[in-house]
């Protein structure tokens, strides 16, 4: 088989696999507004979508997981973002340009967040899955950034876990505000307003 037709056969492959994904998390989303979330199961979503259960646990770790996308790849970007941020700024200014990079939510996007946080009043695992799997995966892909921008081992100078902490923390404390601001205002804004506050706060102090 050629070169060619091997690049096309594996395009192919990836098409139908981000199709299933698709499929799967629009037909979740359905199902959760019309059901409810507690009472759809992973075995109505996959029979809709006319797949396995196995093949559902391919793309998403649980049924929390599909409320937020592909967020492990959304999160995979932001290594990159932080690193090459020019040498001469100071750790957060790096996570405060990255995540202003990183941040610009689609209006799918704004009605999936408020729609999944009207679902987690309902449901306390939604909320549990964003506190001990995502944040923690954040905090740790910041974490591990800064090190490498900071070039010093993470084992011994807690700086960079000391930044990710705050980080996170912030984003945390923004994203509750947006919520209850009903998303009127942009995500982007009000965490580059949170940030920017650390930022001049631990200036001032230094």
């Amino acid at each position: 088989m050629s070169k060619e037709k091997i690049e096309k056969l594996i395009g192919r492959r990836e098409r139908k696999k981000q199709q299933t994904r698709d499929a799967l998390e629009a037909t979740a989303w359905r199902l959760f507004q019309r059901k409810g979330y507690d009472a759809t199961t992973i075995e109505d979503i996959t029979e809709a979508v006319d797949v396995s259960p196995r093949t559902f646990f391919r793309y998403f770790d649980s049924k929390e997981a599909v409320l937020f996308g592909d967020w492990r790849a959304y999160i995979g970007r932001l290594p990159d973002l932080i690193i090459s941020r020019p040498p001469e700024e100071k750790p957060m200014e790096a996570v405060l340009a990255a995540s202003r990079e990183l941040i610009n939510l689609s209006a799918q996007d704004k009605a999936r967040m408020l729609m999944r946080k009207q679902l987690a009043e309902n449901s306390r695992k939604i909320g549990d899955y964003e506190r001990n799997v995502i944040y923690p995966e954040l905090e740790r892909v910041i974490s591990e950034s800064l090190s490498v921008r900071l070039t010093v081992d993470p084992d011994v100078d807690l700086r960079p876990a000391v930044y990710a902490a705050v980080a996170v923390g912030v984003f945390s404390a923004v994203q509750k505000k947006w919520y209850e601001n009903g998303g009127k205002r942009k995500l982007s804004s009000f965490l580059m307003e949170g940030l920017e506050a650390v930022i001049r706060d631990i200036t001032e102090i230094g």
